[in-house]
């Protein structure tokens, strides 16, 4: 079986479909992964979730930003923005079956026989492996239960700073604000929520999330959707898949000298 790892969508059911093709991808015996952003911006969200979906345990799709907009816009808690693309979603007859499959994907996702971990954004320089683990579940818990409106609600986008003392929905804002959003930080690790674009075009004192000193996860291989888009050198241990122009697919190895990437033609 191989693994192909692919980054944001965004709603792009063709490019999906012909970087699929280039790859030759076998819903028999190979797997997807999706590093979240599945919808919004482009044409086809509604096609990209059904698709995905129905794959079932041949795909493994995290949770990004685009994912939690659309569960808020869709509970009346947020407005939709005005370059969306959701309302074929939002009106589909079977709406309410897939944002209960979304509700239920996760923040992270490990695989040891690989050894290659998927998030959207970037795992926080504090956090050991088993904290990034224990605190994604406690916003997966929330969402995917009876509560999840409260969670929606109560979203914000402005926790920018970990520290262990956090609690409530500050606390699950800033976990979930870390994996879905975290691009530049500054160098004592505070996310800052405008920063991207190429390494090198930041203030001095805004840094790649996986650029800050001492991060205790470095040992992962960590996987994720470069929303940001760094154009960075490789860095040892952090894989970013290119969300700009051409889809790509990154095929996982345990064996480092395996590991390839394709784009869309």
């Amino acid at each position: 079986m191989t693994t192909y790892a692919i980054g944001s969508v965004k709603g792009d059911y063709q490019s999906l479909v012909k970087l699929l093709e280039k790859i030759q991808f076998d819903p028999d015996n190979d797997c997807l992964w999706f590093a979240g952003n599945l919808v919004n911006e482009g044409p086809d969200s509604l096609a990209v979730l059904r698709f995905i979906k129905n794959l079932g345990k041949k795909a493994v799709t995290v949770l990004g930003n685009q994912e939690l907009h659309l569960l808020r816009v869709a509970a009346g808690f947020a407005a939709p923005n005005a370059d969306d693309s959701l309302d074929e979603i939002i009106n589909a007859p079977d709406r309410d079956e897939l944002l209960n499959w979304l509700r239920r994907r996760g923040l992270i996702h490990h695989d040891s026989k690989l050894n290659f971990t998927l998030v959207h954004a970037g795992i926080p320089a504090e956090w050991t492996f088993s904290q990034a683990l224990t605190f994604a579940y406690e916003v997966e818990s929330v969402l995917s239960g009876s509560n999840y409106a409260a969670f929606l609600e109560n979203r914000r986008q402005d926790q920018s700073r970990w520290h262990a003392k956090l609690r409530g929905w500050k606390r699950l804002n800033f976990i979930a604000n870390a994996y879905t959003l975290m691009k530049y930080c500054t160098e004592q690790g505070r996310l800052d929520f405008n920063a991207s674009g190429k390494l090198g075009s930041q203030p001095p004192s805004l840094v790649p999330w996986y650029r800050l000193p001492d991060r205790i996860a470095s040992n992962l291989r960590i996987v994720f959707a470069d929303d940001a888009d760094f154009e960075d050198d490789a860095f040892p241990g952090v894989y970013p898949l290119p969300t700009r122009g051409k889809l790509s697919a990154l095929q996982l190895s345990a064996m480092a000298e395996n590991i390839h990437i394709y784009h869309q033609l």
